[in-house]
């Protein structure tokens, strides 16, 4: 999203995060000094980006995760029988604009390759190819106008944009009915529900992003790049470097207790002291932690009205790749949603589809078993090509809805939550800090996290 002139100089002051330089546990007169402790809550891409660098900087580090696996929602796969194919049943893109994620990959020597597409639409049963629909251009000028005019918004101004949804705020901007039905179909697959229900301001803010002139014409909305691989290889280097003892899996915190100074958190039978706690949990986790002293009660407040979007991905392994175009994506209008080639520039002459699905239509696809899921999916794609249904050999599916330490893909900000709850979930609680994409600029990415992460284990540094 914006990049404000606080983000930029923090972005320089992490400059040489990765490179390995610690602040150690020497005084400046060389005395010994008791080495600090943190306990981190999460081992996703926020808590092991904190671990990081505090580790980095000499501190002991405990990451406590509930799973049994680290990454939290980044979720590589490895498709069974076709080779070795890799797809995201979690955290997807690297934009052009996430510096952090991309300088990580960099320092740790893990290649990106480019993962952007080109959007057939199918509405009503008809196929456009890329280039062969488009907005009206009414549509097309105001929206332009919604961008050039964002910079200028006052505080005041942005405030009121953020009490609106949407499409009500494309609608008033001169949008047609058609234009806002094709906006719903596109946009709501970036926010993972419908857009009547999502802040004005946080969306315009997330476009405005990519007008930015050094991103300009290099990024296809953030949806850029992803590692070779699988994003999980981001995840396996950072717990490496941070050490397999210093991150605990199955340990599911329970409670938060400070006291003179003190951290205690308990996680199952097992209580770990602290001068400090990093806590990443999604609020859907971190409601059902206790908190003593409690959290204040507009944090409390904040996080029982923050959700998080309802996702299904579901990616299709089929015999070929009839689809041909490598930058292959469809918006449909279909149970289905949004169609995307997961294999880019993989080998082989398999390939997968995902289907990315949001809001009821996630509710619905999750509430299937796996055949009759595939069968819907490739049902679905049978004005693009009838024959999917019998080249389709296997599916994968996460419904992040259904997942019971998230209850969703990513926050989603509704109309007057992006300034009323995003900053009082941020506020530190004495010596808990908090992190996570939930409150990052780069809010629903893992650029976001990553920053969130990295801002809690800095502050501690200071």
């Amino acid at each position: 999203m914006k990049q404000n002139t606080n983000r930029r100089d923090f972005l320089k002051i992490l400059g040489a995060t990765t490179a390995g330089l610690a602040i150690g546990s020497q005084s400046v007169f060389g005395q010994a000094r008791r080495t600090k402790r943190c306990v981190i809550v999460g081992s996703g891409l926020a808590g092991l980006a904190a671990g990081f660098r505090l580790k980095n900087a000499g501190w002991e580090v405990t990451i406590l995760e509930a799973r049994n696996r680290v990454g939290g929602r980044v979720f590589s796969h490895t498709m069974p029988d076709s080779g070795g194919l890799i797809c995201e049943l979690g955290a997807e893109w690297v934009g052009e604009s996430h510096e952090r994620v991309r300088s990580l990959c960099r320092d740790f020597n893990l290649p990106l390759q480019k993962h952007q597409f080109n959007d057939f639409l199918m509405q009503n049963g008809r196929v456009s190819r890329p280039g062969g629909w488009n907005f009206s251009t009414q549509a097309n000028t105001a929206f332009d106008k919604l961008l050039e005019g964002f910079e200028k918004l006052t505080p005041a101004q942005q405030r009121m944009l953020d009490r609106k949804d949407w499409w009500t705020h494309l609608s008033d901007a001169g949008f047609t009915q058609p234009d806002l039905i094709l906006r719903e179909l596109a946009d709501s697959t970036d926010f993972g529900e419908s857009i009547r229900h999502v802040s004005a301001f946080g969306a315009l803010a997330e476009y405005a992003a990519n007008e930015e002139p050094e991103v300009k014409g290099k990024t296809q909305n953030q949806m850029d790049y992803k590692l070779t691989g699988g994003n999980s290889r981001l995840v396996n280097e950072l717990a490496r470097r941070i050490g397999e003892a210093n991150i605990r899996t199955g340990m599911k915190v329970s409670e938060i207790n400070q006291r003179r100074g003190i951290v205690t958190v308990k996680a199952g039978d097992e209580t770990f002291t602290a001068d400090a706690c990093i806590c990443t949990a999604p609020v859907a986790s971190l409601r059902k932690i206790k908190f003593n002293p409690p959290l204040p009660a507009a944090q409390q407040q904040a996080a029982e009205r923050l959700i998080y979007a309802r996702i299904i991905k579901n990616s299709v392994l089929y015999e070929n790749r009839f689809w041909k175009e490598e930058d292959f994506s469809m918006v449909t209008d279909m149970t289905s949603h949004y169609y995307f080639h997961s294999t880019q520039n993989q080998p082989g002459s398999q390939g997968i589809l995902t289907a990315y699905a949001i809001g009821e239509k996630a509710d619905v696809l999750a509430s299937q078993d796996d055949t009759r899921r595939m069968n819907i999916i490739t049902r679905d794609l049978h004005d693009f090509n009838d024959d999917a249904p019998r080249l389709a050999k296997g599916i994968a599916s996460y419904a992040w809805q259904r997942d019971e330490y998230t209850e969703g893909a990513y926050a989603l900000y509704r109309p007057g939550q992006w300034f009323g709850v995003r900053p009082i979930l941020a506020r530190p609680h004495l010596k808990v800090l908090f992190a996570g994409e939930h409150i990052a600029d780069w809010q629903g990415f893992m650029e976001g996290a990553i920053e969130t992460g990295e801002a809690a284990a800095e502050s501690l540094l200071k």
